[in-house]
């Protein structure tokens, strides 16, 4: 009798644990987007190049770019000047090595707020084929934003390795 008593409190007591457990409301956890402001793309260089990487790879149709869209390697962006301009020399592997730099690799410049992407042509008749785009840093940004992908473009920016000079 009263092993049968002691069941019932037992069943009972947990009925209401689990009653109580149902009727209690959960938090959700609704990430609101944190869009990336130009102020943080020019203060950041990581997050500034990342950005540019992200929309050459998404947003300019310059073939060779593609070469660079394997986000699990990183980047290494290597400085160079020429000519009174600094290139940013865009190689696809943060770990990439001299001896593997064969081939000319895609670049940019910025200029006055303007971002000029640049590819050498590789399979060309002609010599010195440089393909280019020209767009605007806001214009990069905006299009992150559009596209929601700040987030990506700060993670990103952790797979980025600056190699030379700073501007």
């Amino acid at each position: 009798m009263i092993g049968l008593i002691g069941l019932v409190l037992v069943t009972a007591n947990q009925t209401r644990n689990s009653t109580q457990q149902i009727d209690q409301p959960r938090q959700s956890k609704t990430q609101k987007y944190q869009p990336l402001s130009i102020a943080t793309f020019k203060k950041n260089r990581k997050i500034q190049y990342a950005g540019i990487i992200y929309y050459a790879i998404n947003h300019v149709n310059i073939q060779r770019w593609q070469e660079v869209s394997d986000v699990s390697l990183g980047w290494q962006v290597e400085l160079s000047q020429a000519n009174n301009i600094v290139r940013y020399l865009v190689w696809p592997d943060k770990k990439i090595t001299s001896q593997e730099k064969q081939l000319t690799p895609n670049w940019f410049e910025i200029n006055d707020q303007q971002v000029i992407y640049h590819s050498f042509e590789v399979h060309t008749a002609q010599k010195d084929e440089d393909q280019h785009y020209r767009t605007s840093e806001s214009r990069i940004v905006n299009q992150i934003n559009s596209d929601h992908a700040a987030q990506k473009v700060r993670r990103m920016s952790q797979n980025v390795v600056i190699k030379g000079q700073h501007r």
